[in-house]
């Protein structure tokens, strides 16, 4: 399961009160994105500490500048409310699961 995020404030309130994040940006006509959220979605049922957020670009559109996003879909890890990695426009799910992974066994 995910959280909506439909603001800057809490795009904010979310990677700073869970330690370990993952951010999913997407837009409406993009299918790509919308098939790529269910393989991000199943990754996480393994990684119950994880909070997982979606942000729809289409609806708030000033997270584009917030990020720095030109494309999506983009796929953000946060650790104590700080970016440590970024993947864009085509998600790599192994290399996205092995960045997870090595995060994860730090709040393990």
């Amino acid at each position: 399961m995910y959280e909506n995020i439909q603001s800057i404030e809490q795009y904010h309130d979310f990677i700073n009160s869970n330690l370990l994040a993952v951010i999913h940006v997407m837009r409406n006509h993009c299918s790509v994105c919308h098939a790529v959220l269910p393989q991000i979605q199943d990754l996480l049922e393994e990684y119950p500490k994880v909070k997982f957020g979606v942000i729809n670009q289409s609806e708030l559109k000033d997270i584009a500048g917030e990020l720095c996003i030109f494309t999506v879909p983009v796929e953000l890890i946060f650790m104590n409310g700080k970016e440590m990695y970024r993947q864009g426009r085509f998600i790599d799910m192994q290399t996205f699961e092995h960045q997870l992974n090595k995060m994860y066994g730090v709040v393990e």
